[in-house]
């Protein structure tokens, strides 16, 4: 790599700043939001230093060999608030995209703005060929999130579990430019 993964990245409406423990106290509430997690299996925050204690484990990495981990945490440029989560889990041939957008902040495009400067990001810095995503087949924010991004879906679903029952995932792909 030629630049360090989580590095502040800037898009016309947000900042996209390194994940630090110090968001937490910014982010507690938007992460307590019960309908973010209808679509993930991830418990949410008890507590903001339960939050805190998830953002040095995201900070921190997994640890596994050939596996890098970056957070970011999005903020709106004109409210100041924090608007989302950002995370990509590099691998040596794929990165593996995953994101929240904090209900406030929904439905504006900010999204598809975020992840396009990550995925840009990502390329320029990183060998990878492809980058990923992979949402439940009923959100129909995520995938037209991962559409408007540029991704493209595999034809067939993966069958998965979520909380207990049967659903199917999509996995949206989009490949190396040039």
């Amino acid at each position: 790599m030629t630049t360090p993964l989580a590095i502040e990245l800037a898009t016309p409406r947000l900042t996209l700043e390194p994940m630090r423990l110090a968001h937490a106290a910014a982010c507690f509430a938007s992460f307590a939001e019960p309908a973010l997690y209808r679509y993930i299996e991830m418990p949410m925050p008890e507590s903001e230093p339960d939050l805190r204690r998830r953002f040095a484990g995201w900070i921190k990495g997994s640890g596994r060999q050939g596996e890098q981990w970056a957070n970011w945490i999005a903020i709106d440029k004109r409210s100041g608030q924090p608007a989302g989560w950002f995370q990509a889990t590099v691998h040596e041939r794929h990165t593996d995209i995953a994101y929240f957008v904090f209900d406030a902040f929904q439905r504006r495009g900010m999204a598809v703005e975020a992840v396009q400067a990550l995925c840009d990001h990502l390329f320029a810095v990183t060998s990878v060929d492809e980058i990923r995503a992979q949402t439940d087949d009923r959100n129909k924010s995520s995938i037209r999130v991962a559409v408007g991004a540029g991704f493209i879906p595999d034809a067939a679903p993966i069958d998965s579990t979520l909380h207990g029952e049967p659903t199917r995932d999509l996995v949206f792909r989009r490949k190396r430019p040039g």
